[in-house]
């Protein structure tokens, strides 16, 4: 599920890129490694079993392995000396080599849970996605394991399912209404402060309610280079427009743009970890008119240690250019670069149930130091999957949470001189997607939101409900 952000908080800062969606990489699977046969004596009914390690330019380089090999030869029942080659074979990167000596034990002993799940590391790490999975699916709950191999083998499949996906476009896409009791986001009370004093708005200055049509859309798309380490170049577009039905001046138009390489970090050792960097581009129009422009560049590095916990650190620096309006005469004051630090993270938690956070450090500086800003931000959300009343998937309610907290450089002198405006705004909602058919469903959420402030200006409150049918596919 996508969560778009108000409009008061695209108006504060640019969004980095959506996490709903996951990431789909593939590979080139190679063809499984053939393997001789060799005649086996007091085994009836046996036939024929593989035949020891095949040797290869890089093994025979290696007088250990080749002094193995021979013995090997002459005692192919004995499995220390089969595992002592199998080592060495992997030392030497004759991963080949080892396949075949694992192969011949199991032929021996095909109960060896261990040497099934050396083999699917193998076949993994030499692309063969297709024969290391043959080998991860039936141990992938084998009790001789431990939790933590298990989950290893977890993550091994996700991602070989990832590999093995050619040339990927996915997309989300809802439509529907939404209602806000407080549209334009105006302060609680009508008692304000204007030039060190304190003012009253007029009735049609406060928190006024609306509703609005929208529409959003997030498509991602992967190309894989082929290189069998997961290496991809992955690019993602997220639109969103509503039109309000009576504030006009709220319409609001919003495009972000990204796009750069994914390279595999650590294929063996963590599968499906990888490092990215990006550039960024994107736009608002607000009331009609352009509102925002930003470009910029980021970094991202994915880990994920288990199905419980995968993190995924980030760091973006962007320009943002503002301009003026009849609406918002002095938008372009907030003009200037903006720092973000961040993560986001999720996990499982059971089987039927998950979470996603998101953690975020931004410094933005504007024309002058009133629009210059320090923004903290965490958000929780909780995926519940449960058996619905119809629906050919499994229904799914999501509970959030969410602070933001904004530190201001400098008092505003057109406000109050001796006051610097920090927000401390808060959020709670609870979403439920119910599925209509496999590709499509009915999304609803429900939100409160406030804000606390050294400025009555700043100070509201805010409920709103937001219904529609989404896709993806």
């Amino acid at each position: 599920m996508l969560v778009v952000r108000t409009h008061a908080e695209i108006r504060k800062r640019s969004v980095a890129p959506a996490m709903g969606l996951k990431r789909a990489v593939r590979g080139l699977a190679v063809g499984a490694l053939a393997v001789g046969a060799m005649a086996l004596s007091g085994l009836p009914g046996m036939g024929v079993a593989p035949a020891a390690a095949q040797q290869t330019a890089v093994a025979n380089a290696d007088p250990e392995f080749n002094t193995l090999f021979q013995q090997s030869l002459k005692r192919p029942s004995d499995v220390e000396l089969a595992f002592r080659l199998a080592r060495r074979a992997i030392e030497v990167g004759d991963y080949e080599a080892a396949i075949g000596v694992y192969e011949r034990i199991l032929f021996y002993n095909p109960n060896l849970v261990r040497v099934k799940l050396e083999l699917a590391r193998l076949y993994y790490r030499l692309g063969a996605y297709e024969s290391a999975r043959s080998y991860f699916e039936p141990i992938a709950e084998a009790p001789a394991l431990t939790s933590a191999e298990r989950d290893n083998i977890a993550a091994y499949l996700v991602e070989i399912s990832r590999r093995l996906d050619p040339n990927q476009i996915t997309v989300y896409a809802q439509v529907g209404v939404r209602y806000q009791s407080n549209a334009n986001y105006g302060p609680s009370s009508r008692l304000v402060l204007g030039q060190d004093l304190t003012a009253l708005l007029p009735p049609g200055a406060t928190k006024q309610a609306d509703g609005n049509a929208f529409a959003l859309a997030t498509v991602r798309h992967v190309y894989d280079f082929g290189n069998q380490r997961g290496d991809v170049w992955e690019s993602n577009a997220n639109l969103y427009y509503s039109q309000q039905f009576q504030l006009e001046n709220l319409n609001l138009g919003y495009a972000e743009f990204n796009t750069g390489p994914r390279f595999a970090l650590l294929p063996d050792q963590l599968p499906g970890s990888s490092i990215r960097a990006y550039v960024i581009a994107g736009g608002i129009a607000l009331g009609g008119d352009s509102y925002l422009g930003t470009y910029g560049a980021g970094v991202s590095l994915y880990a994920p240690f288990s199905m419980y916990f995968a993190i995924e650190p980030f760091a973006e620096v962007r320009q943002r250019e503002y301009q003026n309006s009849r609406d918002y005469p002095t938008a372009s004051l907030q003009s200037g670069d903006m720092w973000t630090l961040g993560a986001n993270l999720s996990g499982r938690l059971t089987d039927a149930s998950g979470w996603r956070a998101r953690l975020a450090y931004n410094n933005a500086s504007g024309d002058v130091p009133w629009y210059s800003y320090d923004n903290f931000a965490f958000d929780l959300a909780v995926p519940v999957e449960f058996q619905g009343l119809w629906g050919v998937r499994r229904w799914v309610a999501i509970p959030s949470v969410g602070y933001s907290r904004y530190s201001y450089d400098a008092p505003n002198p057109y406000i109050n001189s001796f006051i610097t405006q920090v927000n401390d705004q808060y959020r709670v909602g609870l979403a439920l997607d119910v599925p209509v058919h496999e590709q499509w469903g009915l999304l609803t959420q429900v939100q409160y939101s406030w804000s606390q402030s050294t400025l009555p200006n700043y100070a509201f409150d805010n409920f709103s409900v937001t219904v529609g049918p989404n896709v993806r596919f």
